[in-house]
């Protein structure tokens, strides 16, 4: 039986999906469901422009949040090629990180799941995955496929496959 439910995100189309099933799960199951989100402080910047409405997540954070850091950069390439220290940067990528939970779990809400809470960590993305599973209890996780190339899958593997083959529980890949 499913108890409690975690749904990974990063903010891609894909994960969307998996929000939406997990979310639709949750509502249905009348369980709690988690968002979860691993912050990307050491990601490569075109892996974290590929993250849906990172840009837009950047002029809301800009605007929205309270966290004086001067001159926030337009984009991500600004924000990892410009003048903002790493402490600054780290603090940036983290509010990023809290409004795509935060966006997540309003999506879940939405759509009928009635216990909804966010995690945010720091780590590896499959480390992170499975400690958050691990903390909350989840007995599920749901999380999007985005599909590396076929060459890049067979020397890094995908999270999703790693999650798969690591996890103690019930794993639901969204394509």
């Amino acid at each position: 039986m499913i108890s409690s439910i975690l749904v990974a995100t990063d903010g891609s189309k894909t994960a969307d999906r998996a929000v939406s099933l997990a979310a639709e799960l949750a509502a249905k199951l009348a369980v709690p469901l988690t968002v979860g989100h691993v912050l990307q402080h050491g990601a490569q910047v075109d892996e974290l422009s590929r993250m849906a409405e990172v840009e837009h997540l950047v002029h809301h954070v800009k605007s929205q949040k309270p966290i004086h850091l001067g001159d926030i950069p337009s984009n991500m390439d600004a924000l990892f090629s410009g003048d903002l220290s790493g402490a600054d940067r780290e603090r940036v990528i983290s509010v990023i990180g809290d409004e795509i939970a935060a966006r997540a779990a309003s999506r879940a809400k939405e759509l009928g799941a009635k216990t909804v809470s966010t995690r945010v960590v720091n780590g590896s993305d499959d480390e992170g995955i499975l400690s958050m599973a691990k903390e909350v209890g989840a007995d599920m996780i749901v999380i999007g496929h985005r599909g590396l190339g076929p060459i890049k899958r067979i020397f890094q593997g995908s999270v999703s496959q790693k999650i798969s083959q690591q996890a103690d529980c019930t794993v639901v890949t969204v394509h």
